[in-house]
């Protein structure tokens, strides 16, 4: 019955093709963040690394497989996905930030800091400073930021970056 429902509906199954390449980028995205969270980068030098691998992994299947659209232009289809992944990477760093300054603002974590003080630690400070946020609250946040960039990139990825013509 799912799999008749699938067939039936073509946008159905790119969305889920969508989500199944996005959880492996998830996964990359989110073991590289850590291990460099781990190693004392900057909470937004780890987000960009990250982001970027789970960029590259999507990218790839999501040509190949999700939208089968290998014969366009690469060229012009690479410049679309950076284009529209930017947007993508400029709206999990805000929505990363915006989860850590409303969790320190309702004392959801052990660190209380301003929106100012927040902001300074997600642009500027290692992870593993220790009067930064804890591993949790940092990957709490960014997992609130994947379901809003998730979004955004089916959106953009279906009517932009393989859009046929």
């Amino acid at each position: 019955m799912i799999l008749h429902a699938l067939r039936e509906r073509p946008g159905l199954t790119q969305l889920v093709k969508f989500c199944i390449v996005g959880g492996s980028s998830t996964i990359i995205d989110f073991g590289i963040y850590n291990f460099l969270l781990g190693v004392g980068l900057s909470t937004l030098l780890a987000l960009t690394v990250a982001f970027l691998a789970g960029v590259a992994n999507s990218f790839h299947w999501n040509r190949r497989w999700t939208f089968r659209a290998t014969q366009g232009d690469q060229g012009k289809q690479i410049s679309r996905f950076l284009a529209a992944n930017g947007i993508g990477w400029l709206l999990n760093l805000i929505v990363t930030t915006l989860a850590l300054v409303l969790a320190a603002h309702w004392h959801l974590t052990n660190a209380h800091h301003t929106p100012q003080e927040t902001l300074h630690l997600v642009l500027y400070r290692a992870a593993n400073d220790t009067q930064g946020f804890t591993r949790q609250a940092l990957n709490a946040a960014k997992l609130c930021a994947t379901f809003v960039v998730l979004g955004w990139n089916f959106v953009a990825a279906k009517f932009f970056t393989f859009k046929e013509g």
